[in-house]
């Protein structure tokens, strides 16, 4: 068979499991259940370099609301580098960012938070083990009485509010530090629903806790989509990415090589195998013309 025949056998292939391949990844893209559907965030031809290293390579993208998008990829694809842009660690070195349409100019972790309504939740969470509940989630956003006085009692009636909208059992007096690894993550889901963001980032949630608790994770990923916040999901657990996403969006050497819509069809293997061909593809391509591309995980 030629190489052509080869080609169209591949594209239909790749239709059959709603997966869109690049040369333009957004082609054939629609909103999930309503194509006329503005997308919450959209962010066009995002470029990040470090030297002569292209880490984030003209990556377009679009995410709804309610929508939860996976985010994966080889290491060294570019996924932590995205999520740095997004939250404005780092500058991008061209491209554009809207939220609901609109135009936001995206330059530090402050506009992020207030111009795109994203929270970041890290692997480690960074939360404080020697403070409660309460205390972490209004960290240096402390609410005062005439601009002076801690309002504790406001603070943990609102803390009490959120962790019961999670449907958790933490308590806004409990420490942090006496918290299992899946009770922490609510706490850092708690301060994206008390500072109403609209976006939360993932990266790898379920990594660093008990397989037991991973599950109480995805239920939370879940609720938070029932509650009309749209999350972006970095994880190198695929069955999970696999389980709760809308679409799932492959990242290899900082470029989008695929994005698919989850009909929960697709195997753990599939997944994989689409991951590692377009890094191996892109290997071979690299070491033919001398470009450097690809970036941090």
């Amino acid at each position: 068979m030629d190489d052509d025949s080869n080609a169209l056998l591949r594209d239909e292939e790749l239709s059959d499991k709603n997966v869109y391949s690049t040369a333009d990844p957004t082609a054939g893209i629609t909103a999930p259940g309503n194509s006329s559907k503005i997308p919450l965030l959209a962010v066009e031809n995002l470029v990040k370099s470090f030297g002569p290293v292209r880490a984030v390579d003209g990556v377009s993208l679009e995410l709804y609301e309610g929508e939860v998008l996976g985010l994966v990829g080889d290491n060294g694809a570019g996924k932590s580098t995205f999520l740095s842009l997004l939250t404005g660690y780092n500058h991008a070195d061209s491209g554009t960012f809207k939220y609901r349409g609109k135009p936001v100019a995206h330059a530090s972790p402050s506009t992020s938070r207030k111009g795109l309504k994203i929270e970041m939740i890290y692997q480690h969470l960074d939360l404080a083990p020697d403070l409660t509940v309460w205390q972490n989630l209004f960290l240096a956003e402390e609410k005062r009485k005439f601009k002076v006085i801690l309002d504790k009692r406001y603070m943990i009636h609102r803390a009490a509010d959120v962790l019961t909208e999670l449907a958790s059992k933490v308590k806004p007096t409990d420490l942090v530090g006496a918290l299992s690894g899946g009770e922490q993550q609510v706490v850092a889901i708690a301060r994206a629903l008390l500072f109403e963001r609209d976006i939360i980032l993932m990266d790898e949630p379920t990594a660093a806790i008990s397989l037991n608790k991973v599950r109480d994770v995805l239920n939370l990923i879940l609720k938070l989509k029932g509650l009309g916040k749209s999350v972006i999901l970095v994880s190198h657990r695929l069955e999970d990415v696999l389980e709760v996403s809308d679409r799932i969006a492959i990242l290899n050497r900082g470029a989008i090589s695929h994005i698919i819509t989850n009909d929960h069809r697709m195997t753990i293997t599939e997944l994989a195998q689409m991951m590692f061909e377009g890094s191996v593809q892109n290997a071979v391509s690299v070491a033919g013309n001398g470009k450097l591309a690809g970036g941090g995980d």
